[in-house]
């Protein structure tokens, strides 16, 4: 029997053995889940009694936050709500902290006693509580928390976050539609600093965005480089350099736009440096940009932020009136001046192309009553007679007669083998004007041997200013009589202007001596520029009065011959017919 016992705690000791590590592995196993029910039981309990001490330290607070009309009144007289709704916040991910944990420094004793200067400095000052839990670290994980806390006029933190509605990004932002997640912070009053110090806003206003043309767009599409993974903090000097750099993204969608931007006064000015000059987000805005009739009004033309002044005249003129009393076919600024590729006056046919486009009857109409139109329509701007009020002037110009195209400073500086600086000095010596002399002495050096233009100086009738140019009026109103011109003291004939033109249109202005219009000097360096009666070299104005009689003699005395020796050709005519006879 003993020895039997003894197999029995034999046979005991080897199932414990075996059975030990299989107890072991079984509760290791299951020790995860031992630990989530024991907290899946404690926490209830836990968050009960935190929820308690909430009851316990929130009834005093609410007693005044819970009613809807409590505010505080700051020094610039802002008004903030303090309200508080208890629900929210008991949704928010702040609901198991108390009160006292971030308004730490409110005091029954003294409360409401603290003053601030404005609802800013007091959103700022309470949102010191929020690096009590999250430390610079944290904040600074992310790179737009790092730039924002290291601003020295930051945003509080409650700007983006809210104050007592706090939730989980990740419960909300991630459901958000792509344009929605950008919004959550660009709707809000958000700015950002320049290296130079101007304050930069980067809030969108939704509404704008939604009524833009670029209403199906997600953020990204333009702002290619940020998206929900990547919010890259970008720097700029300023303001414009932002506006410059942000313009340049059109080019995706808008290439074609672009190469015709390439091509204008607006963008030579730019990229040689010229920051004002405009760029797309100037004439277009940012989010709000609009259909393209809007711009078709006097009031959406984007031309007059830049030339306020000439919008002015324009308006008074006869094409701004008639669009005023609703004629929607009358010119904007687009219609003569294109609205992508502006190109300088000095350089463009466009414009007369575009009067005689709208004005279609034009060239017969001044058939039917001016002598040499053609001649008049080419040498004389359509502004000259039809903005009487105007100030008029010569304006002698370069042109290569071989091409018929102007002859530009470009062109200038590389014949005579001077540098753009020196050009004033070569073109205007003494700087008192340029005389006859030195209007030859000019087309003389052109024209040097060896080059290839053939180079003269062209006179045309122009307005003075491109104010003026604008000022048009009724065509009953416009100059029509002859003398206006074709007489020796002509007004128009008083200034007289040499311009120079540079490849992209621009003009550099030199005075000339009214006089090298009436001088022999001039009829070798000035050509196709003669007006009957004018200042103009009075010799050929009698020569050309030679002429015309010279003309007309020849005629009227073979006629008067004719008369007085019509007897002794009579005579002869029956003496032959006599002598026919006889035979």
């Amino acid at each position: 029997m003993f020895d039997d016992t003894a197999e029995q705690i034999s046979g005991k000791k080897v199932l414990l053995v075996l059975l030990g590590p299989i107890f072991g592995v079984f509760y290791i196993a299951l020790l995860p889940l031992i630990v989530f029910m024991t907290l899946l039981v404690a926490l209830p309990e836990i968050a009960q009694a935190r929820k308690a001490a909430i009851v316990e330290n929130a009834p005093l607070c609410m007693t005044c936050h819970s009613s809807h009309g409590l505010v505080k009144v700051f020094k610039n007289k802002e008004k903030l709500s303090v309200f508080v709704n208890a629900s929210d916040f008991r949704g928010s991910v702040h609901s198991m902290l108390s009160c006292t944990d971030c308004h730490q420094n409110i005091s029954m004793a003294s409360h409401p006693g603290r003053v601030f200067d404005s609802k800013k400095a007091f959103a700022l000052d309470t949102s010191k509580a929020c690096r009590t839990c999250h430390t610079d670290a944290q904040l600074r994980a992310r790179p737009i928390h790092a730039y924002l806390t290291n601003r020295t006029h930051g945003p509080p933190c409650s700007q983006c976050h809210g104050a007592h509605t706090v939730k989980r990004l990740s419960e909300w932002k991630p459901a958000k539609a792509d344009n929605q997640y950008c919004l959550t912070c660009h709707q809000e009053n958000m700015t950002k600093t320049m290296n130079n110090g101007e304050t930069l806003s980067l809030s969108v206003d939704p509404d704008d965005l939604q009524a833009s043309v670029h209403t199906s767009h997600v953020c990204s599409d333009c702002h290619n480089a940020f998206s929900r993974s990547s919010h890259p903090v970008k720097e700029f000097e300023s303001i414009r350099e932002h506006s410059i750099a942000v313009s340049g993204v059109c080019n995706q969608c808008h290439a074609d736009k672009h190469r015709a931007v390439e091509s204008s006064i607006h963008y030579t000015m730019m990229i040689e440096g010229n920051r004002d000059a405009p760029v797309c987000t100037d004439c277009h805005g940012f989010h709000d940009v609009s259909q393209k009739a809007t711009y078709n009004t006097l009031s959406g033309v984007p031309c007059r932020k830049c030339h306020e002044n000439v919008f002015e005249v324009y308006e008074q003129s006869v094409h701004g009136m008639a669009r005023l009393e609703g004629q929607h076919k009358a010119p904007l600024c687009f219609s003569c001046h294109v609205a992508h590729e502006v190109t300088a006056t000095a350089m463009t046919k466009k414009l007369k192309g575009a009067c005689l486009g709208c004005h279609t009857e034009a060239e017969d109409l001044h058939d039917a009553w001016l002598p040499n139109s053609q001649l008049h329509l080419s040498m004389v701007a359509c502004a000259a007679c039809h903005s009487p009020d105007s100030q008029r002037g010569i304006f002698l110009r370069l042109y290569d007669e071989n091409t018929g195209e102007p002859f530009t400073a470009e062109q200038i500086v590389n014949i005579l083998g001077i540098e753009y600086e020196g050009l004033s000095e070569r073109i205007d010596p003494h700087g008192d004007g340029i005389d006859s002399y030195e209007l030859w002495d000019i087309v003389k050096q052109l024209n040097k041997e060896g080059a290839d233009a053939k180079v003269t100086f062209l006179g045309r009738m122009d307005t003075r200013t491109i104010t003026e140019a604008h000022q048009l009026s009724n065509k009953k109103d416009a100059v029509r009589k002859c003398e206006s011109c074709h007489h020796a003291d002509a007004d128009f004939f008083k200034t007289v202007t040499v311009a120079v033109v540079r490849a992209d249109g621009r003009v550099t202005q030199y005075k000339a001596d009214p006089e090298v219009l009436g001088s022999m000097t001039s009829l070798l360096s000035l050509r196709q520029f003669y007006v009957l009666g004018s200042t103009r070299l009075k010799i050929l104005d009698w020569l050309g009065i030679l002429m015309v009689f010279g003309g007309m003699a020849v005629p009227i005395g073979h006629i008067t011959l004719r008369i007085l020796t019509s007897p002794i050709r009579e005579a002869r005519r029956m003496n032959k017919l006599r002598k026919g006879g006889r035979r």
